[in-house]
């Protein structure tokens, strides 16, 4: 997630790379992160079969995120409050998204014990 963070962090806010089209960097800027913590989220609950396990997952992979992408707007000359709303904003989002994998694990796991069967 840091990865992704730096690279769209340089491709949307260089001046030198201007001619990137907004639409997909945006769309790859939301999406990319929905689908990383939903499947830390999942993992998570797959390894401790506890919900709670998959927000903290999510959350924190959020978090580090945030951070990243705070910090690297820094660099090209924001304010520095970025790192603080980056850092709250990635761990509230990915908390939330964490969760949601979490509950499709525990939903997929129901339905692989069958009836009569507890997970």
């Amino acid at each position: 997630m840091s990865l992704a963070s730096i690279v769209f962090a340089v491709v949307g806010l260089s001046p030198s790379l201007t001619w990137v089209p907004e639409l997909p960097l945006l769309s790859a800027a939301v999406l990319l992160p929905i689908a990383i913590f939903g499947i830390a989220g999942f993992r998570a609950a797959a390894r401790t079969r506890l919900v709670q396990a998959g927000s903290l997952a999510g959350g924190l992979a959020g978090a580090i995120g945030g951070f990243v992408a705070g910090v690297s707007y820094v660099f090209f000359g924001k304010p520095a409050l970025n790192v603080a709303l980056g850092l709250a904003a990635g761990a509230v989002a990915g908390a939330t998204i964490g969760t949601m994998g979490a509950l499709l694990n525990r939903r997929n796991a129901t339905a692989e014990a069958g009836p009569g069967r507890s997970i």
